[in-house]
């Protein structure tokens, strides 16, 4: 065994949060990971702090992929949506804080913000590492990494998201909803739906997909009555949580995922966004949990 591979797996769970959060693929955060195990592997001798120097490394190998992976995301076939994820049961009430930044609608508002902004939020409001410590990740200054962070916030600011409904509160919508679907109402459905709800579908030219985002709560009431109807029968349905938020998650007979609804609601308790996952490539993400920090 390598000497450095004890501290390495130590921090591996950080690192693939660190990662994930960055890059929005479960795939190319363990690719991050693993090239940055490859470059702790060539120090010669172990660096004074360890977990410093490996979040450098991973955090500029990541913003190097982020980039290249902008540039691909712009060709994608359909909406793009961040990998889903199978986290701990306990992730709510152990880290909260970190567990909410987990949420596909949280992952999916920080498609937004440039990759400087993205890593200087993300190291900042995330994790809890000063600007100081963040201006040597990012080889800026201290001033610029706050700056980068600020405008961030402004950002997700703007969007007018909020992630103060309780979760037992969006869990219990979620089932509500899941019942309105069985009962094969339509009306049911839509009186769950808010005003602005939005809905994203993510099939990657691999699953029938809306190939543009679906308004307005009649189109999406109607979207997901038409996928739930033509499962009935042929699948069966669980609900969960999944990357942090109530979902209704789909299988086949032989218990392999082929679709996610993941929901999250406003302050009102109506669900705002319906994000769904229909890619065969992201939905292999569920069959093996991560532990994530």
């Amino acid at each position: 065994m390598s000497s450095h591979q004890p501290d390495f797996d130590a921090l591996r769970p950080y690192l693939m949060g660190l990662s994930y959060r960055i890059l929005g693929s479960r795939s190319d955060a363990e690719d991050a990971v693993q090239d940055t195990w490859v470059r702790f592997q060539q120090q010669t001798m172990s660096p004074d702090n360890i977990k410093a120097w490996l979040t450098r490394v991973c955090t500029n190998i990541c913003l190097d992929n982020l980039r290249r992976l902008k540039r691909e995301r712009q060709h994608y076939e359909g909406p793009w949506l961040p990998d889903p994820l199978k986290t701990q049961a306990d992730a709510f009430t152990r880290a909260p804080e970190l567990a909410e930044s987990l949420q596909l609608a949280y992952m999916l508002l920080l498609e937004r913000l440039t990759p400087t902004e993205r890593a200087s939020f993300l190291l900042h409001d995330v994790f809890g590492f000063s600007f100081i410590e963040i201006a040597d990740i990012l080889h800026l200054d201290a001033q610029a990494a706050r700056q980068q962070a600020s405008r961030a916030r402004k950002h997700l600011k703007a969007s007018g998201t909020r992630f103060d409904t309780s979760h037992e509160d969006q869990a219990a919508l979620g089932k509500r909803l899941e019942d309105a679907l069985a009962n094969g109402n339509i009306a049911s459905v839509v009186k769950h739906l808010a005003t602005d709800v939005e809905m994203w579908s993510d099939g990657g030219g691999k699953a029938l997909a809306a190939r543009n985002v679906v308004f307005g709560p009649e189109k999406v009431a109607a979207f997901i009555s038409g996928l739930y109807r033509k499962a009935i029968g042929e699948v069966h349905t669980v609900f969960e949580v999944i990357s942090g938020q109530p979902s209704i998650r789909m299988l086949d007979q032989n218990a392999q995922t082929i679709a996610i609804m993941n929901i999250s609601c406003n302050h009102e308790g109506k669900i705002n966004r319906v994000l769904a996952h229909r890619n065969p490539d992201k939905l292999e993400c569920i069959e093996t949990p991560t532990h994530l920090i």
